[in-house]
């Protein structure tokens, strides 16, 4: 269900996606993706790891103690929409400083005013991760095709209309309406258990210690990626940002079925006794799911960069690495969803915290000794870290129990 009721919602989205860096073009498409990733990797951090963590904990009660349950909920949508309305705050109040930091002051507005985003994004983050305990897999894939259907017909209008602030709006817009869709599916799951019992402190504190390891490797993850996002456009400009970001949208659409499956995986991981047949599986899956879509974006890469307009000149090599290098990353998730299901995060934190760091480094030593492509060299340095990344992960799972 996961798959199949929502492809036509995410084909929407990555269409709106195509046609808004048409109507605004690589430098301004640059911007739109600097403030859309800033926003987004606030709102990551914002969920302190309830992508997660509400999912296990959300699975394990349902079988364990069902009478806590909605107290269980609103505990972890209460915690979000705190940690994320504090994070929006932060973001309204220095929005100035951030914008002359990525060297945009013209975006200090945007900035400002979509700061809802963070609040919007972690609400639905936490909430997808609730019903994936739940195993609402139909119902939230039906809730993706009307999200969609926003996405493309808001994204087209009002950018058409607006440029880049109309482009921010139709992406707000689409999570005001997934937001109030996934709480009614949750409220509707939750009324088919008497759960009057309110979780204990101890609780709540055990659930927040699973959380920590989770917080801090997707505040790794944050932290890594917006420097590399400076680093583009301290060492390159606006333009290559651009290129960045047509390429990783394109690297989405080729992990769409693992990314699909992702709540999916987890969530029979958190309850599964026979983890490795399942975890065969699952790579099994990943793979035969992923080699064909990155076969047919290599394959057609030219004419999918003609999409693009005259304007995305560069964008080809740095296309055909990123949808490479999407194999790595769908083998390694499924080793992550593993290792946090079983308790421990903190191998994975480990791991993403050496990739992340090779990233990092690497990219600033090479992008001081270059002045073109950097587009390209930033996705080139990214596809050898996932595989290094990928190593690491099946060594320590297979050879150390």
């Amino acid at each position: 269900w996961a798959l199949a009721v929502s492809a036509l919602g995410k084909c929407l989205s990555f269409l709106a996606g195509i046609a808004v860096a048409r109507f605004l073009g690589k430098v301004v498409y640059g911007e739109y993706g600097t403030i859309r990733t800033t926003l987004f990797y606030i709102a990551i951090v914002s969920t302190f790891g309830f992508g997660y963590t509400a999912t296990k904990f959300v699975a394990d009660y349902i079988s364990e103690k069902p009478e806590k349950l909605k107290s269980l909920v609103w505990t972890f949508l209460k915690i979000t929409l705190v940690f994320s309305g504090l994070l929006a705050l932060v973001q309204i109040i220095f929005a100035a400083s951030i914008a002359l930091f990525i060297d945009a002051p013209n975006l200090e507005f945007q900035l400002r005013f979509f700061s809802l985003l963070i609040i919007l994004n972690g609400l639905q983050t936490t909430q997808i991760a609730i019903l994936s305990g739940f195993k609402k897999f139909k119902e939230t894939a039906k809730k993706n095709n009307y999200t969609g259907f926003v996405v493309f017909i808001g994204s087209i209008i009002m950018t058409w209309f607006w440029g880049l602030t109309g482009a921010l709006g139709a992406l707000m817009l689409s999570f005001v309406v997934q937001v109030i869709l996934n709480q009614i599916i949750i409220r509707h799951a939750l009324t088919q258990y008497n759960s009057n019992e309110k979780v204990s402190r101890s609780e709540i504190y055990s659930m927040l210690g699973f959380s920590i390891p989770v917080a801090l490797q997707e505040s790794l993850y944050t932290i890594v990626h917006w420097i590399g996002l400076l680093l583009l456009i301290h060492f390159a400009n606006y333009g290559e940002v651009g290129l960045s970001s047509a390429a990783a949208l394109w690297q989405s659409v080729v992990i769409f079925v693992p990314a699909m499956l992702k709540n999916v995986m987890f969530s029979y991981l958190s309850s599964s006794d026979n983890h490795s047949s399942l975890i065969n599986k699952l790579l099994l899956v990943n793979f035969l799911s992923s080699l064909l879509p990155v076969s047919i974006v290599i394959l057609f890469s030219g004419f999918i960069c003609s999409f693009y307009g005259v304007s995305f000149v560069g964008l080809l090599i740095g296309l055909n690495i990123s949808a490479a290098a999407a194999l790595f990353i769908c083998f390694s998730e499924v080793y992550c969803y593993e290792f946090i299901s079983r308790g421990k995060p903190w191998i994975v934190f480990i791991a993403r915290l050496v990739r992340d760091m090779f990233i990092l480094i690497l990219t600033y030593i090479i992008l001081q000794q270059i002045n073109e492509s950097q587009a390209y060299w930033f996705a080139l340095i990214s596809l050898i870290a996932n595989g290094i990344f990928l190593i690491l992960l099946h060594l320590r799972y297979r050879y150390v129990k």
